[in-house]
């Protein structure tokens, strides 16, 4: 018995789906999943920065985003609108998380604040005096200014 020399290039569903036109191109998968991390970033990313900036590239629509969006066979609009109330919330939740931050750091600095200046009205440094050493004003000046006498000292 003979063997053919017939190879199939696939199994017989990937023959199926490239017979319909449901395949589709490398490029399309492509932006595709730049879409999807965009998304996902957006959404569920913990880095906020990056998901703020994720949701304003979807929430602005602009051309970059348009484009996208194009390349990987959806629109736009259909786009905004499905993540539309997902983005907000998201949004939100991050807005709220840097008001707590900020009023948290501006609640520690009003407690930095308050201790210095209860340290100041104890015994803190205001008016305290310097307790000399080489760098103490009247040994330096006695020490290495002694008028011209010095200078012309070590000149000759």
């Amino acid at each position: 018995m003979a063997r053919s020399n017939f190879r199939s290039q696939g199994t017989a569903n990937n023959n199926a789906i490239e017979i319909f036109g449901d395949r589709k191109e490398p490029e399309e998968l492509l932006w595709t999943a730049v879409l999807a991390k965009a998304v996902d970033d957006a959404i569920y990313t913990s880095d906020y920065d990056e998901a703020l900036s994720a949701i304003n590239w979807i929430e602005g629509g602009g051309r970059d985003f348009r484009f996208v969006c194009h390349l990987a066979g959806r629109d736009s609009n259909y786009v905004i609108k499905k993540l539309l109330t997902q983005i907000l919330s998201r949004k939100k939740k991050i807005e709220e998380w840097k008001e707590s931050i900020k009023k948290k750091i501006e609640n520690g600095m009003a407690k930095k604040n308050a201790i210095l200046a209860a340290k100041q009205k104890v015994g803190g440094t205001i008016g305290r005096r310097h307790k000399g050493g080489y760098h103490s004003g009247k040994r330096w000046g006695r020490k290495w200014h002694t008028g011209t006498q010095a200078s012309n000292q070590t000149l000759q």
